[in-house]
């Protein structure tokens, strides 16, 4: 029974539009499409709108799983809300409760694709990325976690450059994606104690990350072609 339940639930996944496909195209267009927009009015706004796009392409990616479709509807509808009221009506009591669902669901749908990743029998080409999107997921959302700090404790991040710059979402998702590399460039540096325990934690999930996940998944495919 655990075969035929199993395989009725891969053709489950095939049927919907490349899931994970469709989560790093959204990851990709914020990261990459966003530098095009900076000298428009209300830049930042326009980025924390293609974060929604984000958060929707995440919870596509994570349709179809029961309970865990469920949790993440829970967790992933009020993000989305939340963030739409805050960029149209600029409330400052919304920015924090914005920040932390945000930084709740992502977190949560990072740790399922990772867990369905690695307990998925076959690599494909979405698998793969589903590993990527997964990648990406916690540079931005690592970003965010920032973000929120700075906010709870100005002067958390100081830019050596220019010492006077206010840090945008932009500027946080950069500095994520520079620590989760381990690149380091140095323009802007962690100042608080829990910024740099973070920081560190950062840095250390992106050294493991691709060690760990790519190389059990390149791994698994091995023994799949000597069959």
């Amino acid at each position: 029974m655990a075969a035929p339940t199993s395989k009725r639930k891969q053709i489950a996944e095939t049927r919907r539009l490349y899931p994970y496909g469709t989560l790093l195209f959204s990851e990709l267009a914020l990261i990459l499409a966003y530098p095009f927009f900076t000298q428009v009015a209300n830049h930042d706004d326009l980025f924390r709108l293609l974060a929604i796009v984000v958060f929707g392409s995440a919870l596509y990616s994570v349709l179809g799983r029961g309970a865990a479709t469920k949790i993440a509807i829970i967790l992933g509808i009020p993000a989305i809300i939340i963030r739409l009221t805050n960029i149209i009506h600029h409330k400052h009591i919304l920015v924090l409760p914005d920040e932390i669902l945000a930084i709740v669901f992502l977190g949560y749908v990072t740790s399922l694709l990772v867990y369905t990743i690695i307990s998925n029998p076959s690599v494909t080409a979405d698998i793969l990325a589903g590993a990527v999107s997964a990648y990406l997921l916690i540079g931005i959302t690592f970003g965010l976690i920032y973000m929120t700090i700075a906010g709870l404790v100005p002067g958390s991040f100081k830019d050596t450059v220019d010492p006077a710059k206010n840090f945008t979402p932009a500027d946080f998702t950069f500095f994520s994606f520079v620590t989760l590399t381990t690149v380091g460039y140095g323009d802007i540096v962690p100042w608080h104690s829990h910024a740099r325990s973070l920081a560190i934690i950062e840095s250390v999930i992106g050294i493991m990350y691709p060690a760990v996940l790519i190389s059990r998944l390149i791994g698994r495919q091995g023994p799949t072609r000597q069959d």
